[in-house]
Protein backbone atom coordinates (compact mmCIF):
# COMPACT_ATOMS: atom_id res chain seq x y z
CA UNK A 1 0.00 0.00 0.00
CA UNK A 2 1.50 3.40 -0.93
CA UNK A 3 2.09 6.23 1.53
CA UNK A 4 -1.28 7.16 3.12
CA UNK A 5 -1.34 10.81 2.01
CA UNK A 6 -0.60 9.84 -1.59
CA UNK A 7 -3.27 7.15 -1.46
CA UNK A 8 -5.83 9.60 -0.04
CA UNK A 9 -4.89 12.27 -2.60
CA UNK A 10 -5.34 9.73 -5.40
CA UNK A 11 -8.72 8.64 -4.00
CA UNK A 12 -9.80 12.28 -3.69
CA UNK A 13 -8.70 13.28 -7.19
CA UNK A 14 -10.29 10.22 -8.81
CA UNK A 15 -13.68 10.53 -7.11
CA UNK A 16 -14.24 14.26 -6.60
CA UNK A 17 -15.32 15.22 -10.16
CA UNK A 18 -17.93 12.45 -10.40
CA UNK A 19 -19.20 13.10 -6.85
CA UNK A 20 -19.43 16.85 -7.48
CA UNK A 21 -21.45 16.31 -10.67
CA UNK A 22 -23.87 14.09 -8.80
CA UNK A 23 -24.27 16.57 -5.92
CA UNK A 24 -24.62 19.58 -8.23
CA UNK A 25 -27.21 17.79 -10.36
CA UNK A 26 -29.35 17.06 -7.31
CA UNK A 27 -28.88 20.33 -5.42
CA UNK A 28 -28.38 22.92 -8.18
CA UNK A 29 -26.02 24.82 -5.89
CA UNK A 30 -22.30 24.75 -6.60
CA UNK A 31 -21.16 25.88 -3.15
CA UNK A 32 -23.28 23.38 -1.22
CA UNK A 33 -22.26 20.59 -3.64
CA UNK A 34 -18.57 21.29 -3.01
CA UNK A 35 -19.12 21.42 0.74
CA UNK A 36 -20.95 18.08 0.80
CA UNK A 37 -18.29 16.34 -1.31
CA UNK A 38 -15.60 17.63 1.03
CA UNK A 39 -17.69 16.61 4.03
CA UNK A 40 -17.96 13.06 2.66
CA UNK A 41 -14.17 12.86 2.47
CA UNK A 42 -13.88 14.35 5.93
CA UNK A 43 -16.17 11.64 7.29
CA UNK A 44 -13.97 9.11 5.54
CA UNK A 45 -10.89 10.54 7.28
CA UNK A 46 -12.59 10.22 10.66
CA UNK A 47 -13.53 6.60 9.97
CA UNK A 48 -10.48 5.53 7.94
CA UNK A 49 -9.33 2.97 10.52
CA UNK A 50 -12.68 1.20 10.29
CA UNK A 51 -12.64 1.41 6.49
CA UNK A 52 -9.06 0.25 5.78
CA UNK A 53 -10.22 -3.15 4.56
CA UNK A 54 -13.41 -1.92 2.86
CA UNK A 55 -13.75 -3.60 -0.56
CA UNK A 56 -15.36 -0.60 -2.32
CA UNK A 57 -14.33 2.83 -0.99
CA UNK A 58 -15.75 4.61 -4.03
CA UNK A 59 -19.14 3.07 -3.34
CA UNK A 60 -18.88 3.96 0.34
CA UNK A 61 -18.02 7.59 -0.51
CA UNK A 62 -20.92 7.80 -2.97
CA UNK A 63 -23.36 6.37 -0.44
CA UNK A 64 -22.10 8.80 2.21
CA UNK A 65 -22.52 11.69 -0.24
CA UNK A 66 -26.03 10.48 -1.07
CA UNK A 67 -26.96 10.52 2.62
CA UNK A 68 -25.49 14.01 3.04
CA UNK A 69 -27.46 15.25 0.02
CA UNK A 70 -30.70 13.80 1.40
CA UNK A 71 -30.07 15.47 4.76
CA UNK A 72 -29.41 18.78 3.00
CA UNK A 73 -32.60 18.52 0.96
CA UNK A 74 -34.65 17.75 4.10
CA UNK A 75 -33.15 20.62 6.08
CA UNK A 76 -33.48 23.08 3.18
CA UNK A 77 -37.25 22.63 3.26
CA UNK A 78 -37.31 24.22 6.70
CA UNK A 79 -34.81 26.97 5.99
CA UNK A 80 -35.83 30.43 4.83
CA UNK A 81 -33.30 31.93 2.47
CA UNK A 82 -33.36 35.57 1.48
CA UNK A 83 -30.92 36.63 -1.23
CA UNK A 84 -28.50 39.37 -0.26
CA UNK A 85 -29.52 42.16 -2.58
CA UNK A 86 -28.32 45.62 -1.52
CA UNK A 87 -31.07 47.33 -3.54
CA UNK A 88 -33.94 45.46 -1.91
CA UNK A 89 -36.26 47.56 0.21
CA UNK A 90 -37.64 45.85 3.27
CA UNK A 91 -40.65 47.59 4.80
CA UNK A 92 -40.05 48.49 8.42
CA UNK A 93 -42.81 49.41 10.83
CA UNK A 94 -42.27 52.57 12.77
CA UNK A 95 -41.71 51.34 16.31
CA UNK A 96 -41.15 54.73 17.91
CA UNK A 97 -43.19 55.22 21.06
CA UNK A 98 -43.15 58.61 22.73
CA UNK A 99 -42.20 58.62 26.41
CA UNK A 100 -45.07 58.04 28.81
CA UNK A 101 -44.57 61.47 30.34
CA UNK A 102 -45.63 63.06 27.00
CA UNK A 103 -48.74 60.89 26.66
CA UNK A 104 -50.18 61.21 30.16
CA UNK A 105 -53.16 63.60 30.50
CA UNK A 106 -52.67 67.02 32.06
CA UNK A 107 -55.00 66.52 35.05
CA UNK A 108 -52.67 64.11 36.93
CA UNK A 109 -50.70 65.32 39.94
CA UNK A 110 -46.89 65.13 39.96
CA UNK A 111 -46.93 62.15 42.33
CA UNK A 112 -49.48 60.29 40.16
CA UNK A 113 -47.40 60.96 37.04
CA UNK A 114 -44.24 59.84 38.81
CA UNK A 115 -45.67 56.54 40.06
CA UNK A 116 -47.22 55.69 36.66
CA UNK A 117 -43.92 56.42 34.88
CA UNK A 118 -41.92 54.35 37.38
CA UNK A 119 -44.29 51.40 37.09
CA UNK A 120 -45.09 51.34 33.37
CA UNK A 121 -42.16 53.02 31.66
CA UNK A 122 -39.27 52.00 33.89
CA UNK A 123 -41.02 48.75 34.89
CA UNK A 124 -39.98 48.89 38.52
CA UNK A 125 -41.54 46.58 41.09
CA UNK A 126 -43.70 47.83 43.96
CA UNK A 127 -40.77 47.41 46.32
CA UNK A 128 -38.41 49.40 44.08
CA UNK A 129 -40.93 52.20 43.62
CA UNK A 130 -41.62 52.33 47.36
CA UNK A 131 -37.90 52.58 48.06
CA UNK A 132 -37.37 55.27 45.43
CA UNK A 133 -40.36 57.35 46.60
CA UNK A 134 -39.53 56.70 50.25
CA UNK A 135 -42.95 55.22 51.06
CA UNK A 136 -44.21 51.82 52.21
CA UNK A 137 -45.06 49.05 49.73
CA UNK A 138 -48.72 49.14 50.77
CA UNK A 139 -48.80 52.90 50.24
CA UNK A 140 -47.17 52.38 46.82
CA UNK A 141 -49.85 49.91 45.77
CA UNK A 142 -52.60 52.25 46.95
CA UNK A 143 -51.13 55.26 45.13
CA UNK A 144 -50.71 53.26 41.92
CA UNK A 145 -54.31 52.02 42.13
CA UNK A 146 -55.59 55.57 42.61
CA UNK A 147 -53.35 56.95 39.83
CA UNK A 148 -54.73 54.34 37.40
CA UNK A 149 -58.31 55.18 38.36
CA UNK A 150 -57.66 58.91 37.94
CA UNK A 151 -55.98 58.27 34.58
CA UNK A 152 -59.05 56.31 33.36
CA UNK A 153 -61.49 59.02 34.39
CA UNK A 154 -59.38 61.73 32.72
CA UNK A 155 -59.32 59.69 29.48
CA UNK A 156 -63.09 59.17 29.60
CA UNK A 157 -63.69 62.91 30.05
CA UNK A 158 -61.55 63.92 27.07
Amino acid sequence: MPYRDEWFDKLYLENTPQMFKKAYYLLRNEQIAKELVNQAFLIYLYKRRDLEDHPNLTGWLNQTLKNLILDEIKSSRHRLEIPLNPNIEIPVDDTYCPPLSEVLPKGLTLKEREILILFYEKQLSYEEIAEQMNISVLNCRTRLFRARARYKTLLENE
